[in-house]
């Protein structure tokens, strides 16, 4: 039996372990509140050079604010009704497609009874009592993700809002961490927030041009092979990518399955996919390094680890987040002192001067001695 009272460290541990227990039931419970306003702050950062921009051409700062704020909504609102556009042509031809699925399914049940010797009305009882017992968790899955993603649409209305607000008080939110903050150089906590709002503006927009070259990449590949409906499977895989891993691999399914219902061959199945390879080999090479850079530099078992936790806590929205908000908590432990081995830890690529610092730092930890502050 422990003895906590003699046991400091032990007891240090469990205060920690209990601190993390309870921010993640608190960002699970009030997911409503802090999703929306965490998606706010990240417009903040990037709207922030157009209202800054706006104000030097003698713009008020609350006019300046607004018309950033509805230059966005305009931005949004204008992909949106694409995107729109783009399902209800895909509505449209929802009868067709069915008819064609149940031709390949057809063809499907004759080659099995052919291959292995199960009848029609064999595989049909099958794959009813798959579905029928699949209804029920099914329906309820969904029924709790309308209702989830019903309140996070109606909490998304308060997103401009927060951006004025957060836009309009910078300045007094900058001096309240500086005030809060135990650091004794102001300037260094400045530097700190200067950097998390330069990450997440780089972050931001090359995320968003991205997306662009990757709709245009992945519409034409689609184009070229005649598949049906090219374009809204091409942006779609393209914002999809915005999620690590997961992403990817859905918006390559789609247009495979897309050219798997709708051609007679196995060779367009082929094309869709090979598109895809391709279009994701040249964004992970040539896209990203250039166009998002390193401003979120986190190795893969970070960025899986992280990519779940959003998962568990926030659903979708998380796993959207979860790769900004740790590129900020990297930025924070890269310029903390004793912070930096979790940043080295964190992150997938050191520069030199940090490398040596947590090399001095293992050296003087291994020789008994503190080592030197920066």
């Amino acid at each position: 039996m422990i003895d906590i009272k003699e046991s400091p460290l032990y007891f240090r541990l469990m205060c920690k372990l209990l601190l993390v227990i309870l921010f993640v039931v608190v960002l699970e419970i009030a997911q409503d509140l802090l999703i929306p306003l965490t998606i706010a702050i990240f417009f903040t950062f990037l709207l922030m050079p157009v209202s800054r921009k706006l104000m030097q051409w003698r713009f008020p700062p609350a006019l300046a604010i607004i018309i950033s704020i509805l230059l966005a909504i305009a931005v949004l609102g204008g992909l949106i009704y694409f995107f729109y556009y783009q399902v209800l042509s895909f509505g449209d031809d929802l009868p067709e497609l069915k008819k064609s699925v149940e031709e390949k399914v057809g063809r499907l049940q004759a080659y099995i009874n052919e291959r292995f010797n199960i009848s029609r009305r064999e595989q049909s009882k099958w794959f009813n009592q798959k579905m029928k017992e699949n209804t029920s968790s099914g329906g309820g899955l969904i029924v709790g993700l309308f209702s989830a993603t019903s309140s996070l649409m109606a909490s998304f209305a308060l997103i401009p809002i927060y951006v004025f607000f957060l836009s309009y008080y910078k300045e007094k939110y900058k001096k309240f961490i500086v005030i809060i903050s135990n650091d004794s150089d102001p300037e260094k906590v400045l530097n700190i927030i200067k950097k998390i709002s330069t990450v997440s503006q780089k972050y931001l927009k090359g995320v968003f041009l991205d997306i662009v070259i990757l709709s245009v990449l992945n519409s034409v590949g689609f184009l070229l092979l005649g598949l049906k409906h090219a374009i809204l499977f091409g942006v779609l895989a393209a914002i999809l990518n915005i999620i690590p891993y997961i992403g990817v691999l859905i918006g390559s399914i789609l247009p495979v399955l897309m050219a798997l219902i709708t051609k007679d061959e196995i060779s367009y199945a082929l094309g869709a996919l090979g598109v895809c390879l391709v279009v994701q080999f040249l964004d992970n090479n040539f896209i990203t390094p250039y166009v998002v850079g390193s401003s979120v530099s986190i190795n893969p078992l970070t960025a899986t680890i992280a990519l779940v936790t959003g998962a568990l806590i926030w659903g979708v929205p998380g796993m959207i987040l979860c790769m900004p908000i740790t590129g900020m908590i990297k930025v924070v432990c890269d310029n903390v002192e004793r912070l930096k081995p979790y940043g080295f830890l964190i992150g997938e690529e050191v520069d030199y001067r940090q490398q040596e610092h947590i090399q001095d730092i293992i050296i003087k930890k291994l020789k008994g001695k503190k080592p030197p502050v920066a």
